[in-house]
């Protein structure tokens, strides 16, 4: 055998190693290595309610505002690591009610009109490791009411605020830490407490997040034939608090067999059911949140059912729990 018959076969077995390293060295790669430059999704939903009090010799009032959110977005990690993408959201409720007694005025009661706008979803971050660290941000998030006159000689001015824009930060949706390789969900709650004895606020954050990676929808979601694989369970349906305060948002947590569209119903006792908020959701545990709030106003005291509704491979689930408020 001549040496350039030797050279060539050498440098067929050195190609022929360099492929089988690069298979080995593929299938031990983590999933979220192969997830990167897919397409990820997330939900969000977000709530903040505040209250305050204010009494003096000549004035006591009370005000209670509910402001709700969804947001919709998606991103894709570039292979340097870094986290590219956009949404939008909507505001799903904006109440804001004002009571009190304007010394020798009299009572006044008045629910001020609050507009609110659609607006864009700011999405960045980095991968780091098998997480993703996400910063989602909603800077044109905007509330808005004219000047009012709540009767009694009691008036305000028009305002303009950027409340939920504000709670988003205040939770740490800045740094949102996800999974590579599986879909996430999670629930960050804040409360601040301001002022003193005679005039006091309080403002409560609630957001929840389900962001699912590349490669993680069941069959009906990707378009596979195989939808018939797909099943759906809604399973662990619980509330908490229990019992909670009248007017004080509640979490409904709950798991589902594949991902769904999941949707929270209201209803007092022996009433009519009404959705209070519904959004898509990964397969696993996820929570939904009930602002506390009916229609204008801070639901009563009472007993209630909070019914979670998912729908998804074709098929709906259905579960209720019950909830007491004080």
């Amino acid at each position: 055998m001549s040496p350039g018959s030797r050279r060539v076969r050498s440098a067929g077995v050195l190609v022929l190693l360099v492929l089988a390293l690069s298979a080995w060295g593929l299938a031990r790669s983590p999933a979220g290595a192969l997830a990167a430059g897919g397409t990820w999704k997330g939900t969000a939903e977000g709530i903040r309610v505040d209250h305050s009090e204010l009494q003096s010799d000549e004035l006591t009032s009370s005000s209670a505002a509910n402001y709700q959110v969804e947001l919709s977005f998606s991103f894709s990690v570039r292979k340097d690591g870094e986290v590219t993408g956009s949404g939008s959201g909507y505001y799903t409720d904006a109440h804001w009610h004002l009571s009190g007694v304007n010394g020798k005025e009299g009572p006044f009661d008045c629910e001020p009109p609050v507009s609110a706008n659609q607006f864009g979803v700011q999405v960045s971050g980095h991968r780091s490791g098998h997480e993703v660290l996400l910063a989602l941000a909603i800077p044109e998030a905007t509330e808005s009411n004219e000047n009012y006159d709540c009767g009694a000689n009691y008036t305000g001015f028009a305002t303009t605020s950027h409340y939920m824009a504000e709670s988003l930060e205040v939770v740490g949706g800045n740094e949102l830490h996800l999974s590579s390789t599986a879909p996430t969900s999670l629930t960050l709650e804040k409360t601040v407490e301001e002022g003193d004895s005679e005039n006091s606020k309080t403002h409560l954050y609630i957001w929840s997040f389900s962001v699912t990676p590349p490669g993680s929808e069941s069959p009906s979601e990707s378009g596979s034939s195989g939808a018939r694989a797909c099943s759906l369970s809604l399973t662990r349906v619980a509330a908490r608090p229990s019992p909670a305060q009248a007017g004080k948002p509640i979490i409904v947590s709950f798991h589902v067999s594949a991902a769904a569209k999941a949707s929270l119903l209201v209803s007092p006792l022996g009433g009519a059911p009404s959705t209070v908020v519904a959004r898509h959701v990964p397969k696993g545990l996820n929570q939904l949140v009930w602002g506390g709030w009916l229609g204008t106003t801070p639901a009563p005291a009472g007993q209630y059912a909070l019914t979670v509704r998912a729908t998804g491979c074709r098929k709906t689930r259905s579960q209720t729990v019950s909830v007491k408020t004080t």
